[in-house]
């Protein structure tokens, strides 16, 4: 019995990582697909573990958001791989994808999902895990947000956290972290989150001003989307003429680097897969000897 469970973990661990697999890199629209569950917290568009996106009652008053929105899956998809966050190695400074591929997938199907059907009244709101290049090794990151279209048609994204590094377990304890008592929260409308990792702004992206204060709050973005499409638009357009302008140069090196953390990530998958085919393998004999 023992061997036999042991036995379907590791089938298990694996159907889980080809799932992953298939998420970084294939055009599936699972998220889509899934019902909506209505719960007192919210529309639950979709959830697994501490991860969701979901629509709820905004978290302060004000003016009326512009909901519900039309954008498709495509150019949510276009923003969020617009979005950058600024890394600083000793002395040099990088800029590196806000989301992973997963994350991308998920979020541009669900939030495009969300802002169709939610109120004047409603926000959307996510939190996602995601594997991420750190500045000396890859790192499990979280990043969570409040998602709505203002007034003026613009895109706004408040954050929580902004690639923030995940713990299970306390780094000077070493006890399990209790998510009950210490949740991954949104961003909100009341404070600001102050993140330590600062967004690297692009044409069609800006910080909120506080209208009271005259301050920026660097944990919201606020997001002109024809102004972000047309951008990429015309960065795939440069490329795809051979015009190499500073803007195309920047955005090939981004791919790059994105292109090279995605192999890494898919080598690293395969090893796995490898490795545990053996011990399928073996498991297999032993289940076959008890007999």
């Amino acid at each position: 019995m023992r061997g036999f469970v042991k036995y379907s973990g590791v089938i298990a661990l694996g159907m889980t990582m080809l799932v992953g697999l298939s998420a970084c890199g294939g055009s599936s629209n699972q998220a889509d697909d899934l019902e909506v569950v209505v719960t007192d917290e919210g529309k639950i568009l979709w959830e697994t573990g501490l991860q969701y996106v979901k629509v709820v009652e905004r978290d302060a008053p004000g003016e009326a958001n512009q909901h519900p929105y039309a954008i498709s899956q495509e150019e949510m998809r276009d923003v969020l791989n617009s979005m950058y966050v600024t890394q600083r190695v000793l002395l040099k400074e990088t800029q590196i994808p806000l989301f992973s591929p997963g994350e991308v997938q998920t979020l541009s199907s669900t939030i495009a999902r969300g802002l169709g059907m939610a109120t004047t009244g409603e926000d959307v709101t996510f939190v996602t895990l995601g594997v991420h290049q750190g500045a000396l090794a890859r790192e499990r990151n979280t990043n969570s947000g409040r998602v709505f279209i203002d007034s003026r048609g613009r895109l706004n994204i408040i954050f929580g956290l902004l690639q923030a590094e995940y713990r299970d377990k306390d780094q000077f304890t070493g006890q399990e972290i209790d998510r009950r008592v210490n949740p991954l929260r949104p961003g909100s409308r009341r404070v600001d989150a102050n993140p330590a990792t600062r967004l690297a702004l692009d044409n069609g992206q800006a910080y909120y001003t506080d209208p009271e204060t005259g301050e920026e709050r660097n944990d919201w973005v606020v997001i002109d989307i024809p102004t972000v499409l047309a951008t990429m638009q015309q960065r795939r357009g440069d490329s795809q003429t051979g015009t190499v302008t500073p803007a195309l140069k920047e955005q090939i090196d981004r791919n790059t680097r994105d292109n090279q953390i995605l192999r890494e990530d898919m080598t690293n998958i395969k090893e796995i897969l490898f490795e545990m085919s053996a011990e399928i393998e073996a498991l297999r004999e032993d289940l076959k000897a008890g007999e």
